[in-house]
């Protein structure tokens, strides 16, 4: 299972809204067993930003429950992803962040 590979399955179930398909993939890349482990984070930002410039509200949602379930090390690193994301999604964005960064 190549990244890009996952990435690119993403981006297909987020292009044509197939949001049961989104949280199944999700739950399989996770139990998958890999000579390697995937680099969750890289794909995270990735399938994150492009929900956000397609305006899927309910990927947005299910991405940001995923980034609260992160190690608070991951969830800074992504800080600036969520930032960046709100900020593609413009107006109406789905979730409520806190005013202070440091809380999210």
């Amino acid at each position: 299972m190549n990244v890009d590979e996952v990435i690119d399955t993403f981006k297909h179930y987020i292009k044509h809204d197939m949001h049961t398909h989104i949280q199944d993939y999700y739950d399989e890349i996770l139990t998958h067993k890999a000579e390697y482990r995937i680099n969750y984070e890289y794909v995270f930002q990735k399938v994150y930003l492009f929900a956000c410039i397609k305006r899927k509200e309910e990927v947005v949602k299910f991405m940001f429950d995923i980034y609260k379930t992160m190690s608070l090390l991951d969830r800074i690193g992504l800080r600036p992803t969520i930032i960046y994301g709100k900020y593609l999604y413009k107006d109406g964005y789905p979730v409520t962040l806190p005013k202070d960064p440091k809380d999210y």
